[in-house]
């Protein structure tokens, strides 16, 4: 018996072996929306203060024969057998995957607010200004089912103090329910924000606030798993990325100021041959600094709207571009606040700021 255990232990660690050396070794986890760490370079100085040993580790980990599968087996034990309440930091609640985000950062906030009041000053003070809260998925999922979440109401008493008599709110909160976002994603369904786009028009003063879904054409994608599918490596059936279309985005003309280059508003190119890890990407081609949207039929009677935005914004904004001659986007992640004016003319425009909770509880990323 000895002797049999001896040989299985044996083929077991050589074929172990000998799958991590033939397996193809990739570059990106899908699942996970990261890269993957790559073989680490030996040398005297790496092996003496030892993070050779660390990040040989961590290649090891990344690249284990069957990665995937031993993810799922350690997920699944964990909350049927463990029953914890969450794996990875993510969450299953109400059919959704959420990811636990807390306690609220009143500095992350006024860091935010004071980018906003600075960004005014500089650029727009005789604008109209709005500003609007997107909530996150806990908003709708975390008290009700047990879970710690940031102090939503404290976040929106410091936003409406320290904006007071800067921007004007557009509350969205009525236009949204769980079931307006993926249940695998922290994003929203755009076929599901139609509300949201009229609240914007209505509070902006926008000749006509109803938003007519009716008059869009749906397409569909299938087999989209969202972010929070991969890290929190439990079974989700795979939903449907819906993007809406109609005459006006057919024809509207994306200038990408990073790249110097028109694109679609719809980039489904980047689907093909793994171009992009997101398929939520398709949505103006994902995070870019500042995009330039044209309505070449002029629907807004020279209207323009400039929103500072995240990535939720990359699904909102061909929504509005029905009411505006030209809407640009800015993305301070990416761009340094100090430069934006070198790129986007502020003039006759009105000044929209959409962030996520977590954007807005969180002002460091936003650059300077």
């Amino acid at each position: 018996m000895k002797r049999v255990t001896l040989i299985l232990l044996t083929v077991l660690v050589l074929g172990s072996a000998a799958a991590f050396i033939l397996c193809p070794k990739q570059a990106y986890s899908a699942s996970e929306r990261r890269r993957l760490a790559g073989m680490p370079k030996l040398s005297a100085d790496s092996l003496l203060d030892g993070s050779y040993t660390g990040k040989l580790e961590t290649y090891l980990l990344d690249h284990f024969p069957l990665r995937e599968a031993y993810r799922g087996m350690k997920a699944n034990f964990a909350v049927t057998v463990l029953q914890q309440k969450e794996n990875n930091g993510i969450y299953i609640a109400n059919g959704h995957a959420s990811k636990l985000e807390y306690p609220l950062n009143e500095t992350g906030v006024e860091r935010t607010v004071q980018m906003v009041r600075s960004l005014k000053k500089s650029y727009f003070a005789d604008n109209r200004v709005f500003y609007t809260v997107i909530p996150d998925k806990n908003y709708f999922l975390a008290a009700e089912n047990g879970y710690p979440h940031m102090d939503y109401e404290k976040l929106f008493a410091l936003l409406s103090d320290g904006l007071d008599g800067e921007a004007d709110y557009i509350d969205i909160l009525p236009a949204l329910t769980i079931d307006s976002y993926y249940r695998t994603d922290a994003h929203w369904r755009q076929e599901c924000i139609g509300g949201v786009a009229e609240r914007l028009f209505a509070d902006m003063g926008c000749e006509t606030a109803e938003f007519d879904i009716g008059s869009y054409e749906q397409h569909k994608i299938e087999n989209f798993n969202g972010v929070y599918r991969g890290q929190a490596a439990l079974p989700f059936p795979a939903e449907e990325i819906v993007y809406l279309t109609n005459e006006t985005t057919d024809n509207a003309q994306v200038y990408d100021v990073e790249s110097n280059s028109i694109k679609a508003v719809y980039q489904t190119e980047l689907l093909l041959d793994e171009k992009s890890l997101d398929a939520y990407d398709i949505y103006l081609g994902g995070a870019r600094a500042v995009l330039v949207i044209k309505n070449v039929f002029g629907g807004g009677d020279g209207r323009r709207l400039i929103v500072f935005r995240d990535s939720f914004g990359s699904s909102l904004a061909p929504l509005l571009l029905e009411q505006y001659d030209e809407v640009v986007l800015v993305d301070l992640r990416y761009i340094s606040a100090s430069l934006i004016d070198r790129y986007v003319e502020f003039e006759n425009a009105d000044i929209l700021f959409a962030y996520n909770t977590l954007i807005w509880n969180n002002g460091s990323i936003l650059k300077k």
